[in-house]
């Protein structure tokens, strides 16, 4: 089960990133079945973000969206324990500095338009070699 949802979860994500959307958190509850557990929930959204590319490079799990347009914890307390070296440049050290939502909203904007454009290159390389 956990696998069907990650792969619907993934695709969502794709279409998301294709289209340059968000997905918000309602809709990927939506996704769900409503007998599945919050923990299975999010580890299929982990299985899903690993899957659409390598968290140490590019992180899918910023198109979640929150109402207040953010992604949730889990993103950034992934993009802190995959990319420690970037994410202290760009907000601080968290041992040291309390992370303000003007750094988080950079954050994110930046990698949201570097998975846009990761998408668009995928979608582009598949178009060549289709044609």
């Amino acid at each position: 089960m956990e696998t069907e949802l990650s792969q619907r979860l993934a695709k969502a994500l794709w279409r998301c990133a294709l289209h340059g959307h968000v997905l918000a958190y309602q809709r990927f509850h939506a996704l769900c079945d409503k007998t599945v557990p919050l923990p299975q929930r999010y580890a299929a959204l982990e299985s899903a973000v690993k899957t659409l590319g390598d968290v140490h490079n590019i992180d899918y799990g910023v198109l979640m969206a929150l109402d207040s347009g953010l992604p949730g914890a889990e993103f950034f307390q992934r993009y802190l324990r995959h990319r420690h070296g970037e994410y202290v440049l760009q907000m601080g050290d968290p041992k040291y500095h309390r992370q303000t939502l003007a750094g988080k909203r950079t954050l994110v904007a930046r990698e949201r338009d570097r998975v846009y454009a990761h998408a668009r290159m995928v979608e582009d390389e598949r178009a060549g070699q289709a044609a």
